[in-house]
Parts: C-alpha cells; sequence; structure tokens
C-alpha cells in the first residue's frame, strides 16, 4: 500500500486495493495502523475516503526506500528463474 501510494499518489479504497493486489478486507485492516502511526493520511470527501501517504520527508523516504527494496526483489525472482 505504502509502495503504491508513493507511486500513484491520492486514491479510493478499491484503487488502492487493486493497485497493492489485495483484497479491500485486506486493504482496510492492514491500512489502521498505517493511518495511526501517521504514515498515511484519509481524507473525506462525500461519502469518499481518499488515501494518501504523508507528506512527511521521513514517511517519503521510508516509501522510496520500500519501492527500490520491492525492485531489488522483484529483480532477484527473475533472475533467479533464468537459472532454474
Amino acid at each position: 500500500m505504502v509502495i503504491a501510494l508513493w507511486r500513484h499518489g491520492e486514491m479510493n479504497l478499491t484503487e488502492l486495493a487493486r493497485r497493492s493486489q489485495a483484497s479491500q478486507r485486506v486493504v482496510e485492516e492492514q491500512i489502521k495502523p498505517l493511518i495511526q502511526y501517521g504514515i498515511i493520511e484519509v481524507k473525506t470527501v462525500g461519502r469518499m475516503k481518499l488515501y494518501r501517504l504523508s507528506p512527511d520527508p521521513a514517511v517519503r523516504q521510508l516509501a522510496e526506500a520500500l519501492a527500490l527494496l520491492d525492485q531489488a526483489l522483484a529483480a532477484a525472482s527473475t533472475d533467479e528463474e533464468k537459472t532454474d
């Protein structure tokens, strides 16, 4: 979720679940502590809730580091499949 919000910006729960490749239920459960700790912010527009990454520089650095780790793991997985 953090990576999806860092890459794509503000979005609703349905889009966040799709981009995170998780069910809405899982996203709802996992997003609560991220909101409590100030990593993700929520804004209500009418009846819709929009989620975004906190603008805090430390949170942005964390998101960037997670995205780089995600890329490295994906590349390592691809390399491993090629050698099998």
